[in-house]
């Protein structure tokens, strides 16, 4: 099996385990929300692989473009339950936008993404050539947007989000160590 198709088998199991966990568990209130907050982690801690899979072997089975592309639709799933919750009201959508900062700052991050969905291919990024690589470095933008967006967000549990803070102070140390040799 190549590693395109192990990355997405891979990838669609948090998906099932969200969606059948949101069918089956009785202690789940609000499933719409539930829904959110799960694909927002899922999302979050995707990024994060992307990130570190050129740092350790550990991810040799996994490829980093369809990873990448997981991640924008997982990305692009919890921007739809969040619609959803809203009943597909336009102008809760364009309320929450310019009244409610962590989710400007949301749909910053997803808008973002979009670029490098799109050339997320071998043609663009040979027709980009340098351009490309400087593209998507954006990815660290949409990272901090996305951990911005989830600390705005917390009400009282800060530990997860010290956490992949810590994660993405790790990986900077790492990546300019790195370029430093």
């Amino acid at each position: 099996m190549s590693k395109e198709y192990n990355t997405y088998f891979i990838s669609i199991l948090p998906l099932v385990y969200i969606l059948s966990n949101s069918i089956y568990n009785d202690y789940i209130i609000n499933t719409t929300s539930y829904l959110i907050i799960s694909s927002g982690y899922i999302a979050l801690t995707a990024l994060f692989l992307i990130l570190f899979i050129p740092l350790t072997s550990i991810f040799r089975y996994i490829d980093r473009r369809s990873l990448g592309i997981v991640t924008f639709l997982y990305t692009l799933l919890h921007f739809l339950f969040y619609i959803i919750d809203g009943d597909f009201t336009i102008k809760l959508l364009f309320d929450d936008f310019y009244m409610r900062k962590f989710i400007t700052i949301g749909y910053i991050a997803l808008i973002l993404f979009i670029p490098l969905l799109i050339t997320s291919n071998d043609r663009i990024k040979k027709k980009l050539a340098s351009r490309w690589y400087l593209l998507h470095k954006s990815i660290y933008i949409i990272i901090i947007f996305s951990l911005l967006h989830y600390f705005l967000l917390i009400k009282a549990d800060y530990l997860l989000f010290f956490l992949y803070s810590l994660l993405l102070v790790i990986l900077f140390i790492v990546k300019y160590r790195n370029q430093s040799k």
